[in-house]
């Protein structure tokens, strides 16, 4: 069985061929062909100079404020809050996207940027996560979890400060209106940090009010 992404824009399908090879059933990493593929849209930090104290009072403040929040534990501990997007479309794609600023006490802001790809052909707004060493076993209407966490270099570049490994987790979602609301997402894994290797635990628990419709394309990965 080969898993390979199924676009939905036809300009990109020249990309959606990545080869595995059959005796293994396993396919190639895909972390960096969905942050690629997606571009910037699933990344996108604040502003240099971004004020994320008031932020944070905001957040915690106003509970009821219509933003992506969650809790992370294991080799980092802290809340964050930020986005949640996502894009669908008629021929079964769902690609889901979280992207928060971490509310610790180092001074370089980090945000953690996750992406969540729907599997085979589903209309399901719900199902289990797995990471990609779980892919070969998944049934149609699961989703592929990729994630890393993000600083800006001395120059304000956003750089890679570590890449995330997901185990298991699950997500939920009520569309209505266009507007994706009521999302949960749980996640388990680990991540490891490019500049050390070192590899941490990690846990996610995430809530997504009013995602917009924005991601593009909307990425699915089909079995063939």
């Amino acid at each position: 069985m080969i898993f390979r992404p199924r676009l939905a824009c036809g300009g990109l399908a020249a990309l959606a061929l990545l080869a595995t090879t059959a005796a293994q059933a396993q396919p190639e990493p895909q972390a960096d062909f969905v942050f690629d593929t997606l571009g910037p849209a699933a990344c996108d930090m604040p502003p240099p100079g971004f004020d994320i104290s008031q932020f944070r009072t905001y957040v915690e403040s106003k509970p009821d404020a219509p933003v992506t929040r969650g809790e992370i534990s294991g080799g980092l501990t802290a809340g964050f809050a930020g986005g949640g997007l996502y894009g669908t479309d008629a021929g079964g794609g769902l690609v889901v996207g979280v992207q928060g600023m971490v509310f610790d006490d180092a001074p370089a802001l980090t945000m953690l940027c996750m992406v969540l790809v729907r599997l085979g052909d589903s209309d399901a707004t719900s199902g289990a996560i797995v990471g990609e060493d779980g892919l070969a076993g998944a049934p149609d209407g699961a989703f592929l979890g990729v994630f890393k966490l993000v600083q800006r270099n001395d120059a304000g570049a956003p750089v890679t400060l570590a890449s995330g490994s997901v185990e298991s987790g699950t997500i939920s979602f009520d569309l209505r209106e266009t507007l994706l609301v009521d999302g949960s997402v749980t996640v388990e894994g680990s991540y490891r940090q490019l500049a050390s290797g070192e590899a941490q635990p990690f846990s996610a628990r995430i809530t997504i009010p009013r995602a917009e419709n924005v991601l593009r394309p909307a990425l699915r990965l089909a079995r063939d």
